[in-house]
């Protein structure tokens, strides 16, 4: 699926299913704002995956992020200038926050332009970072993230698209094939099994419940909502037009 520049989606709600199984069919009446995901970076075991790719001629921002969080700048981010690939985050001070730029070693210009995929893994007081499921890098961890991010949402194609500051809104076109997260495993085969398996035969894993939301972006419905393949319905849809500066 091709993310277009300035029009990011995000993981917000929870959505009702009860009375849409057979068609699809969603309306906007059926949702709520979802607690599930406000923490998920907090959390002190999890593993978010994604698989994406920017063409050299997509339109993105001297510096883009393919996902980000409401609050201080926080996601993957890609610097076009510098040809890296980083996770930006901010975490709590003494006196004041500090802000965290992790340069992945091992992804370089090609992988970006023909498709990688790359794990965040928390392991308590470690963030660690896989390219196509091998180690990358590593982080200790010496205080917590800030509380900004456990703000609701999760933005795909942006870090913020309301961001006071334009230049931290990091808007970015580019294909999306996988993304995912799980909860309470500190295990990359864990990841390995899901991009391997079938959707239908997720319910077979000892950790589908661990699962909080997949995407592999072959199922849309009719207004465009991405369907999760767990059993939470945290679907993806497009941020509206209104909430983007």
């Amino acid at each position: 699926m091709n993310i277009k520049y300035k029009s990011p989606l995000w993981m917000k709600f929870k959505w009702d299913m009860s009375s849409h199984h057979e068609n699809q069919y969603v309306t906007e009446f059926n949702k709520s704002n979802n607690d599930l995901l406000d923490d998920i970076f907090h959390k002190k075991s999890f593993i978010l995956t994604i698989s994406f790719l920017i063409k050299d001629e997509y339109q993105v921002d001297d510096v883009c992020m393919v996902y980000g969080k409401p609050g201080k700048n926080m996601g993957l981010s890609y610097n076009r200038n510098t040809k890296t690939c980083a996770f930006e985050f901010w975490t709590k001070g003494d006196e004041e926050d500090k802000f965290n730029m992790i340069i992945l070693k091992n992804i370089q210009e090609d992988d970006i332009k023909n498709g990688v995929t790359i794990s965040l893994m928390r392991d308590d007081n470690k963030l660690k970072f896989y390219k196509n499921f091998v180690f990358d890098t590593e982080f200790i961890l010496e205080s917590d993230l800030i509380d900004d991010y456990k703000i609701s949402g999760l933005f795909i194609g942006a870090s913020y698209p309301q961001n006071d500051v334009e230049k931290n809104r990091y808007y970015c076109e580019f294909d999306i094939f996988h993304l995912s997260y799980i909860v309470d495993s500190n295990m990359i085969q864990d990841v390995e099994a899901i991009w391997n398996k079938n959707t239908k035969d997720l319910v077979t894993l000892n950790y589908y419940d661990n699962i909080l939301f997949l995407y592999d972006f072959k199922t849309i419905n009719n207004i465009g909502i991405i369907y999760d393949e767990s059993k939470y319905n945290n679907f993806l849809e497009k941020v509206p037009n209104e909430l983007i500066k």
